[in-house]
């Protein structure tokens, strides 16, 4: 192996150890300062400190309704949603995350906060599900929420009940800067929640080609071409360099089926179909109110 070819793989591969270890530092939880009640921090992230109501037979909800999550009732005529599998015992759970990106759109279009933050956290349940070199990238994720969950419980945040009241509160008082966030000014709501739109993107056609790939396709390389449409163009060398290395550590395809809590190929099909169609719904229309407002390039 000549020098010029054994730089290019080392370099590649430094990053990959860069992002191991850097995965496995004990980064701050998502738990924020102003989310405190008593002087103890919320144990239940999503809420105002407080721990969702039970459900009937005793257990907590996972999704409650509250005044700004009005009920999405279905249409006459409309079939009912999609009842994914549940694993007892696993971490991760598709249907709390069908649950939570179907709640998170309103019956006049919004994004609710509260309910996409909630779908976030299934999915970094998800993402570390994937392996230990995800750890980072779930880790960076949980931060940006964090961000945007101290928006919700700060000062402000009847303007961060959903996403088109943020735009709106943020574009009105000038605390969206298009080249450059000014020095001490705090990280606006609509910066860092493009973030996590490119990264759902990303997790959105990772399972949508999984779903529609054959049986002898490569999960890796699925999620390779993925995170090269969606979010390779926002990263820097290194960091792309490391991603590309992560992917090979994917698990297999039977694995990612038990990931989501199925063995078989029709009804992981299936399964995954329903995330896809959730997801992009979400995705969707916050792509066009960031279109509408030319949001969709802020540094």
């Amino acid at each position: 192996m000549g020098p010029q070819r054994l730089l290019r793989f080392l370099l590649p591969a430094a990053a990959f150890l860069a992002l191991l270890f850097l995965s496995s530092l004990r980064l701050p939880e998502v738990q924020l300062s102003a989310c405190v009640r008593g002087g103890r921090p919320c144990s239940w992230f999503g809420d105002r400190g407080e721990t969702p109501p039970p459900r009937g037979d005793g257990k907590p909800s996972r999704l409650s309704r509250t005044s700004d999550s009005p009920l999405l009732l279905p249409r006459p005529g409309t079939p009912p949603p999609f009842r994914a599998p549940r694993c007892p015992g696993k971490g991760f759970q598709v249907s709390h995350l069908l649950e939570a990106f179907r709640a998170c759109v309103n019956p006049n279009g919004e994004i609710l906060l509260r309910e996409y933050l909630l779908g976030w956290k299934e999915l970094i349940k998800l993402m570390d599900s994937l392996g230990a070199a995800f750890g980072l990238i779930a880790r960076e994720t949980q931060m940006k929420m964090a961000i945007m969950q101290g928006h919700r419980l700060g000062p402000h945040g009847p303007h961060y009940r959903s996403l088109q009241a943020m735009v709106a509160f943020e574009l009105q008082h000038g605390l969206v800067a298009f080249r450059e966030l000014p020095p001490g000014q705090p990280l606006s709501g609509c910066r860092t929640l493009l973030r996590l739109h490119r990264a759902l993107k990303w997790l959105e056609l990772f399972l949508d080609k999984l779903g529609h790939s054959q049986p002898d396709a490569d999960p890796s390389q699925m999620c390779a071409e993925a995170y090269q449409e969606a979010l390779a163009p926002y990263h820097s060398w290194w960091v792309r360099q490391a991603a590309q290395l992560a992917f090979l550590a994917l698990p297999s395809r039977q694995e990612l089926y038990r990931i989501v809590c199925t063995d078989e190929e029709q009804e992981a099909r299936a399964v995954l179909g329903a995330t896809v169609s959730t997801i992009g719904r979400v995705y969707n229309i916050t792509q066009q109110v960031y279109t509408a407002h030319s949001l969709l390039e802020l540094p």
